[in-house]
């Protein structure tokens, strides 16, 4: 089998793993916004940081690995291959092999590697697909839940900095009344 379609499927494994985990952290994450629990979420928001640049470098690496293996299977192709283009060139070449094979039980078992390695590539595709669906889609809701949060605070203190002025009323005297000035850290206290 080919080293470059070796090295992918390593690197598929371990971006498959740190999506899981990045997907963790983020349910985690929206438990904690629902608890307000500022501890836990920045220990989280410090762990998806951890998890987002590992994910990123792996990223680099899954390019250039695709890069190698686009020139090997596609010498006249320009643009990367996907896994799917990866595991039909591999599909055809062992299918090629097979009938070749048919006699020989040393390349038999080769071509059976070849068909579980063709397999693995597209179910890590397949998963990867739906955890990185599943991540956007978690992102989505804490940018949401965030932006809300970030809009609720702004209202409390925009209602904080409005109750130390004067709002012109007249008492029963005809004269204005005079509000207590409240500060900010009346409010706090």
């Amino acid at each position: 089998m080919s080293e470059a379609v070796e090295k992918l499927i390593q690197i598929l494994e371990d971006d498959l793993q740190w999506h899981q985990s990045l997907a963790a952290v983020l349910e985690n994450k929206l438990d904690a916004m629902r608890h307000y629990d500022m501890s836990r979420l920045e220990a989280l928001t410090a762990n998806e940081q951890r998890l987002t640049e590992a994910i990123c470098a792996n990223e680099k690496k899954r390019r250039q690995v695709i890069r190698q293996a686009t020139i090997e299977f596609f010498p006249k192709g320009s643009k990367p291959a996907t896994a799917r283009e990866l595991a039909q060139v591999l599909q055809e070449r062992q299918n090629r092999r097979g009938s070749e094979a048919a006699a020989d039980q040393w390349q038999l078992s080769e071509v059976n590697s070849a068909k579980k390695t063709v397999r693995r590539l597209l179910a890590l595709s397949d998963m990867l697909r739906e955890v990185t669906e599943k991540v956007k889609r978690l992102n989505n809701v804490v940018s949401i839940a965030s932006h809300k949060i970030m809009g609720h605070f702004d209202n409390i203190f925009r209602i904080i900095a409005q109750s130390g002025r004067d709002i012109g009323l007249y008492g029963r005297s005809g004269k204005k009344s005079l509000l207590e000035q409240n500060c900010l850290v009346d409010a706090i206290a």
